[in-house]
């Protein structure tokens, strides 16, 4: 007769998920996991074991936090890189990675007061179509410097804008006329006073400009079907930029850093954008008065 199990053990058997390695007391617990963590390989991984994170934050503390494997964190603290969390085969290799890993600060836009004529470039068509030919949707990044309207200052009022494209070239930047009376210019953290406002342009002449580069000569009808020229939009909290800017852009051309998964604190909380380029790229933002964070490349 075949010996019964040992009840014991069965109250001890732990039942392992297999990609971020939690573990359950009963089989339907961990099958209830699995059909709502839709582990994936875009997911974030510990690069020595391999296990499954919700963010980048997660990877973080799991190799070097104050609770850190310890055998994950011996490995990472030799081999890898502190910026992207990648771990390399040799200590060789990880110094080779850093030189290309490290990116370099960008050049401050400037605070000098400039006519709104002369605030604003714009690249060609034809050059971006030359530079974006072969990778299907080009990119554009976009940063908006917003300053305070209403009786408290409280109203947002996107006082400057700047496009970027991939290759950190700046493709549009202007001071933008603000809709109503500005109360508090926030000049700490903008570098904007009343004398950049002065001659700025008119919101809808800047709505034409950065719908004109972002269409790229495709027309709005062709967007859903195959609208091969029409840019992606990236930007942080980038539908607030939206708002203020009183524009639309069709949902599923926007790539939002706030709202990606991996770089999020938690589920429902982001991080800032200061933080997350000085903790992924080693970049410090909204260090210089005035200058405008256009980083989310």
């Amino acid at each position: 007769m075949a010996s019964e199990p040992d009840p014991s053990e069965s109250r001890t058997q732990r039942h392992k998920c297999p990609a971020c390695y939690k573990q359950f007391k009963r089989k339907l617990h961990l099958i209830e996991h699995m059909k709502i963590s839709y582990h994936s390989v875009h997911q974030p991984r510990c690069g020595v074991c391999q296990k499954h994170c919700k963010s980048f934050e997660s990877v973080r503390e799991h190799i070097s936090g104050p609770l850190a494997k310890s055998n994950c964190s011996k490995i990472f603290l030799n081999q890898g890189c502190n910026l992207c969390l990648k771990v390399l085969d040799s200590p060789a290799a990880l110094n080779e990675h850093k030189q290309k890993c490290c990116l370099n600060a960008p050049v401050p836009l400037g605070t000098k007061i400039m006519p709104c004529i002369e605030s604003h470039v714009i690249l060609s068509g034809s050059i971006m179509d030359e530079r974006h030919n072969g990778k299907g949707h080009g990119a554009i990044a976009i940063d908006c410097e917003m300053v305070g309207g209403g009786s408290d200052g409280s109203i947002d009022l996107c006082a400057r804008v700047c496009l970027v494209d991939e290759d950190e070239n700046l493709i549009f930047h202007t001071y933008v006329q603000p809709q109503i009376p500005v109360s508090n210019y926030r000049y700490e953290v903008t570098g904007v006073t009343e004398d950049h406002l002065r001659d700025a342009m008119p919101l809808n002449e800047v709505q034409d400009k950065i719908l004109k580069i972002l269409y790229n000569g495709e027309s709005v009808g062709r967007i859903r079907l195959d609208g091969e020229k029409v840019r992606l939009l990236v930007g942080h909290g980038i539908q607030h930029d939206l708002d203020c800017l009183r524009m639309k852009y069709p949902g599923q051309l926007l790539r939002d850093t706030a709202k990606y998964r991996p770089l999020m604190k938690t589920n429902l909380l982001s991080h800032s954008l200061k933080h997350l380029t000085k903790t992924y790229l080693g970049i410090n933002v909204h260090c210089f008065t005035g200058m405008i964070s256009s980083q989310a490349f």
